[in-house]
């Protein structure tokens, strides 16, 4: 009789195990951006790239200089460069636009939080409207616009900005990397003729966040505007 009682309650043990198991599985799905019902996260990396800088991750946010110097084929160019590299993020990880000048412009499909937006397709089509409305003008504050960007919480931000004065010095760094840590910034800086300068500011910002700084000759954009 004690080995039958043994038997049951090993059996019942297994059973409770094994619906346990099940509700774990079977647990409310979280809701994806149309307030559709998704797999559980997490849901891997995306894969992006810009400029030929690749990086991985769930929440990109790029930041573009849109001040005076940047007018013509590289404020067009670097449009176009994001609407294509946002295509490879899909509707479960999240990409935000920061385009600045003195003062950061956030795409805001979503209310004036400045909250990242879902890769859906119809988040693509109104970013294509926002950076239709975006000119070149005006002057530029580099660290506010990476600081708005970094407040957002994303895995990667990619800079794209011909690093115009002001630059950002020690302290402007060591305060970026102090309060961003384990944000990614990958450093894409535009100018004329076929040298950067990787030990400039935009080189060391992206070194000591782990990413990578990339200079983009923009005598080369003439072909792509035509």
């Amino acid at each position: 009789m004690s080995v039958f009682r043994s038997a049951r309650a090993f059996l019942s043990l297994a059973i409770a195990s094994t619906l346990l198991a099940a509700g774990a599985h079977s647990a409310e799905p979280e809701k994806g951006p149309s307030g559709g019902k998704t797999a559980i996260a997490p849901y891997g990396k995306a894969e992006v790239s810009l400029f030929g800088v690749k990086a991985e991750g769930a929440k990109f946010v790029y930041v573009l200089d849109r001040s005076g110097s940047t007018g013509g084929k590289v404020l067009t160019t670097a449009k176009a460069e994001i609407l294509a590299s946002i295509e490879k993020i899909d509707d479960v990880h999240q990409f935000q636009i920061v385009v600045y000048n003195e003062r950061p412009k956030v795409f805001n499909p979503a209310g004036p939080n400045g909250q990242l937006a879902f890769g859906t397709d119809a988040n693509r089509t109104e970013v294509k409207r926002f950076l239709g409305t975006i000119e070149a003008d005006g002057g530029t504050d580099h660290a506010a616009a990476l600081s708005l960007a970094i407040r957002m919480r994303p895995n990667v931000i990619f800079l794209l900005t011909d690093g115009d004065r002001p630059y950002l010095n020690a302290r402007d760094l060591a305060r970026i990397d102090r309060v961003g840590p384990g944000v990614i910034i990958h450093a894409i800086q535009f100018g004329e003729g076929a040298h950067g300068d990787a030990n400039g500011w935009m080189g060391k910002l992206a070194r000591q966040s782990g990413g990578e700084y990339k200079y983009v000759d923009t005598t080369k954009f003439e072909a792509k505007t035509k």
